[in-house]
């Protein structure tokens, strides 16, 4: 029996400790959700843009990429327990977005980056955040100024976490799931299926990336070539934390023994290949041991910041500075950051690679072909995206098979006697395109350089509501903003130009230069240049105002905020 007892393997050991916290109400709280919700808005252009990234989309569903996501890390960890990494632009945009698909999210959640730096910046922060947290486990001391990059984090400085579970902190040393904010999973269980198999693994000592299992010789996405099962646990400290406080811990280094007819739930990863050529994607198909890597990981949060610290000490050196509330420090921190995935800086270099299989359906959705293949068609091959069902008796098809219509207006759209077409069609652009050449919108986009087009939609969303530009000259711009219930633009002022506003429906209060005017309906007032000057809406409905501003500068970026209700100052 004693014989039995040490050869037990690892796998069962995580299965009780697993089973111990559900017993005792604590799974989800020892668990965490990392989304991460950057891009550029490039790969769905003309539909996404630079500040309009595609997890704001929703394609396949009613709800958007992000809140899809979202749902999912909830399932798995609770509303409390998720958070997501985002730009700092976004995050009052984010949490509106969330409160529309019926999340209400915790604005506190929402870690905000100063700038984009890919994902090894990304989840560095996420796990400094969550360090901060478990390493002090103290809300925020009242009164305390909060920074937007993460509100909530404890009021701690410097707290470490060392990688051992506290006896009274269950939550410690928590499993954390990192995966992006725009793929698309359409059977929901079977992938959080998939994620908890990835945590038996990680709970090891093993970083587990989540491989999708290849259908179809792809040349657009990296590959996982795995290697022998997993049948050993890592020790020291980036073990499993059930592990170090076991009756029979083991030394750094060394292996345990583990019964033959019982291996993990996956395999240690032999090798990460770079998008392969179409021969080479041919032959991974074939060999049946290569998986598409899909840029989802799990391990404990001792095992990813201790890979942090041994192959990108840089990084997580100068993260770690940040305390959870400066973000001004933060700031300064990213300013010196690299740009570089958390594949290159983490999972090529570390020994603790991990990969588990997900064969249920999976899309990136990295281009319209990806749209195409994702959506529904009729008899004829035909696809128009659910989103544009409103818009589908303004689309004509002629003689026309394996399309793709997606438009986000009510504007006409005829297809006639053409094939394998991918359309996609918003107010201020139209975008044509043929049936695998996906990849090159890209090319596309690098003409578009400096041009609004790029960076915006003609309807812009800002955390007090949105504005749509009508019409636009070198000398003037004629603009409708709408303002939510309760919300404010910044006190500001402009350089270069003047402004009028006209107030189309409800009421709203506007201060200039000190002074407060209140307006209703076809009241307007003027804003000279250099003149300090807001906008609220105090009412319970929204107000539009007409805005018509003149001056030799007329760009977003001639603007001075001198307060603001978000932390844009």
């Amino acid at each position: 029996m004693l014989k039995f007892f040490l050869f037990m393997p690892c796998r069962i050991w995580s299965l009780k400790i697993n089973e111990g916290n559900r017993r005792n109400g604590r799974m989800t709280n020892n668990r965490k959700v990392m989304i991460l919700a950057g891009g550029k808005g490039t790969r769905l252009w003309p539909v996404s843009r630079e500040n309009y990234p595609k997890f704001f989309l929703s394609i396949g569903s009613g709800k958007s990429l992000l809140q899809a996501a979202v749902s999912r890390g909830v399932k798995l960890a609770g509303i409390k327990n998720v958070f997501i990494v985002s730009n700092s632009e976004y995050r009052f945009l984010l949490r509106d977005h969330l409160k529309e698909g019926g999340l209400d999210f915790p604005l506190e959640n929402i870690i905000a980056e100063p700038e984009g730096k890919n994902t090894a910046a990304a989840i560095a922060l996420g796990m400094r955040a969550i360090e901060v947290m478990a390493g002090c486990g103290a809300p925020a001391k009242k009164g305390r100024t909060k920074s937007s990059a993460g509100a909530a984090l404890s009021a701690c400085d410097g707290a470490v976490l060392q990688g051992a579970a506290k006896k009274n902190n269950p939550g410690g040393n928590p499993s954390v799931f990192v995966f992006p904010a725009d793929h698309l999973i359409k059977d929901e269980a079977k992938f959080i299926e998939a994620l908890k198999k990835a945590e038996t693994a990680s709970g090891n000592g093993y970083i587990t990336s989540l491989g999708i299992k290849p259908y179809r010789a792809e040349t657009g996405y990296g590959y996982i070539k795995a290697g022998e099962k997993l049948r050993t646990c890592l020790a020291g400290r980036q073990a499993s934390p059930f592990l170090r406080t076991s009756p029979f811990s083991i030394k750094a280094g060394e292996k345990l023994r583990t019964s033959p007819f019982s291996p993990f739930s996956g395999r240690e990863v032999e090798r990460f290949v770079e998008k392969p050529s179409a021969a080479k994607a041919q032959q991974f198909l074939k060999a049946g041991s290569y998986f598409w890597n899909a840029g989802i990981f799990v391990a404990s949060a001792s095992v990813f910041i201790g890979e942090f610290e041994n192959n990108a000490p840089a990084i997580w050196n100068a993260v770690r500075k940040w305390d959870g509330k400066n973000g001004r420090k933060l700031d300064a921190i990213y300013k010196k950051l690299p740009s570089i995935s958390f594949d290159y800086a983490v999972m090529e270099k570390t020994g603790k690679a991990a990969v588990v299989v997900y064969d249920g359906d999976w899309n990136d959705l990295g281009g319209w072909d990806s749209v195409y293949e994702v959506t529904s068609k009729d008899k004829n091959g035909n696809a128009l995206p659910p989103q544009t069902a409103s818009c589908r008796k303004n689309v004509i098809s002629l003689d026309s098979e394996n399309n793709l219509v997606y438009s986000t207006t009510g504007k006409i759209i005829s297809l006639i006697g053409v094939q394998d077409l991918r359309v996609a069609s918003t107010d201020d652009a139209l975008l044509i395109m043929g049936q695998g050449r996906s990849q090159d919108v890209k090319k596309a986009v690098e003409k578009l350089k400096g041009d609004e087009a790029l960076v915006n939609h003609i309807r812009v969303r800002r955390p007090w509501g949105s504005f749509k530009t009508l019409e636009r000259a070198d000398n003037y711009k004629v603009k409708v903003i709408e303002i939510l219930p309760g919300r404010s633009i910044s006190l500001q002022k402009h350089a270069r130009r003047s402004e009028e506003w006209l107030v189309l429906t409800g009421q709203v209060e506007v201060t200039l230069d000190g002074k407060i005017y209140k307006l209703k309906e076809d009241d307007r007032i003027k804003i000279p240049k250099g003149a300090s000057h807001r906008l609220t809406n105090r009412r319970r409905r929204k107000a539009k105002i007409l805005e018509i501003a003149r001056g030799s500068y007329i760009e977003e970026d001639d603007i001075i905020r001198l307060d603001d209700d978000f932390g844009r100052v």
